[in-house]
């Protein structure tokens, strides 16, 4: 009977699980396994003291721990430099040509202001930031929104 009701603790584990991740963001992800990371060291720590192998594992911890800070610094330099190179007016970027805006704003040649005014406002409520949307599609927005405001305004 315990292994019934465990078996059935972790379905229901493993369904709410996959229900969470289903409609996370990478933020509440990201989270998530640093929260997992951090219970189950606890867990094995917890264990160890119980043991008696605590000072052993200790031991490991602390030889460890100056790799990891190199390594994690490693990861965030490599991921800044990546974003960097990806954000606009980063030196990296070619400006948009009007096909393109036209393009980024779902738009055809023929749009008029009201349309290209309409259908920025559409995608930056999608793609904002504060709404969980990339600082990189919104500056993209707005570039295709200037360039083709500019043209119809000349």
């Amino acid at each position: 009977m315990p292994y019934l009701i465990l078996a059935l603790g972790v379905a229901l584990g493993l369904y709410a699980l996959y229900r969470f991740f289903l409609s996370a963001t990478v933020h509440q992800i990201k989270a998530f396994f640093l929260a997992a990371v951090i219970v189950v060291l606890s867990l094995a720590l917890f264990v160890m003291a119980i043991t008696g192998r605590l000072p052993a594992a200790l031991a490991l911890i602390v030889a460890i721990v100056p790799f990891a800070i190199q390594l994690w610094k490693i990861i965030k330099a490599a991921g800044r430099t990546a974003a960097e190179a990806d954000m606009p007016g980063s030196g990296n970027d070619n400006p948009l040509t009007r096909e393109e805006a036209f393009e980024i704003l779902g738009l055809t040649d023929g749009a008029s202001e009201d349309d290209i005014k309409a259908a920025y406002k559409k995608l930056m409520k999608k793609f904002h930031p504060d709404q969980e949307g990339s600082d990189w599609m919104a500056a993209k927005l707005n570039q295709a929104r200037d360039l083709l405001l500019e043209d119809k305004n000349r």
